[in-house]
Parts: C-alpha cells; structure tokens; sequence
C-alpha cells in the first residue's frame, strides 16, 4: 500500500469551503423555491379575485350577484379586489418573482458547480490552479446573488431549508484526503469517516 503525501493546509481548508459554499447554495437554492411558490401562488389569487370582479367579466354579469345572499358574496369581492387593487402595486408580485426565479437559478447553478468541483478534485487527487480559479469564479457569483438577498428573509423557512440541506449533504458524503485531519463545517455536524477503499 502507498502512503498518500499529506495534503497541504491551503488546500484542506479550500475543500471545507467547498463543501460549505455548496451547503450554502443548496440552501438558499431550496429557500428561493420555497419562496418562489408561495408567491406565485398569491400572485395567481390576486390576479384572480381581480379578473372575476372586473366589470367587463361574465362572473360579473350573473343575475344572482343581484339579490339576497348573492348581492352580499359580491359586495365582499368587490371589496377585496379593491384591496387587492390597492396592495398589489405594493407587493410587486412580479418583480419579487423574477428576483426570486434569478436567487433559485443562481444558488442552483452555484450548488451544481460546486459539487462538480468537488468530485474533479477527488479525481485529480490535489488542487490545481484551475480548481482555484473555478471556487473564484463560483465565490464571486455568490456574492453577487447574495447582494439581491432578502433582507428579512423567513427563519421558518429557512429552517426547513436547513434541515432539508442536513439531510440531501450528509457530511459522510464528502470527500476528504486520507492524510489531512478533517475539519467540521460550519453548521457543527461532526464529520463521520469515510472508510477509504483498501488498495
């Protein structure tokens, strides 16, 4: 069996920020998602509750909207479309969907380059140069996303993108030189071994 030489500290610790700026996109990626739907589909209410009340529509015209309970359902949608017509213009549903759509492709992308720059380290067997510009590359696209994140963003849900990041990266599932102690990531998961295949 030959000894693997140890890796140097540069390099570790470039891996653990791999493996957390990939945890890290995951997350936000998940987040976005979450956030994405939720908002597309208040989007579809209001836009709805706002074509059944318009005058010109053929809901509108129904002779049942006239009288007894009827003239009351109506009056209430009436009132909430008038609501709607007023916070819409505030919510911006649209503009916050085409944020949200750019976070949730851009932390996706980032994500997915990450774990490809994992996996062509493991195969090289050490960090190159290249492998250097291409976390630049990544790093600085992150940043760039973060700049357009929320900036009270929903901790519930933020939890839930948390505790689904834990379960989809376990930390067995990375990658590490035999030589070079491991380091925990950031979130405090303790790292378990992963038994390297016997030569």
């Amino acid at each position: 069996m030959t000894s693997q030489a140890a890796w140097p500290d540069a390099d570790t610790a470039l891996l653990k920020e791999i493996y957390e700026l990939q945890c890290t996109s995951r997350m936000n990626a998940i987040y976005y998602g979450k956030r994405l739907g939720a908002l597309q589909q208040e989007a579809f209410i209001m836009e709805v509750i706002t074509a059944v009340t318009a005058s010109g529509s053929g809901v509108a015209a129904l002779t049942l909207w006239n009288q007894g309970p009827g003239q009351l359902v109506w009056q209430g949608l009436a009132l909430t479309a008038a609501i709607v017509a007023v916070i819409k213009p505030l919510r911006a549903p649209g503009k916050r969907i085409e944020v949200f759509t750019r976070q949730q492709q851009g932390y996706l992308a980032n994500y997915f380059a990450l774990k490809k720059l994992g996996f062509l380290i493991r195969q090289a067997g050490a960090v190159t140069d290249d492998h250097r510009k291409r976390y630049d590359t990544v790093y600085d696209r992150h940043v760039q996303l973060n700049t357009e994140d929320e900036t009270t963003p929903d901790d519930k849900l933020r939890q839930v993108a948390q505790e689904a990041v834990k379960r989809e990266c376990p930390p067995a599932s990375f990658w590490w030189p035999s030589a070079p102690p491991r380091p925990a990531l950031t979130d405090a998961r303790p790292l378990e071994p992963v038994d390297a295949p016997e030569a």
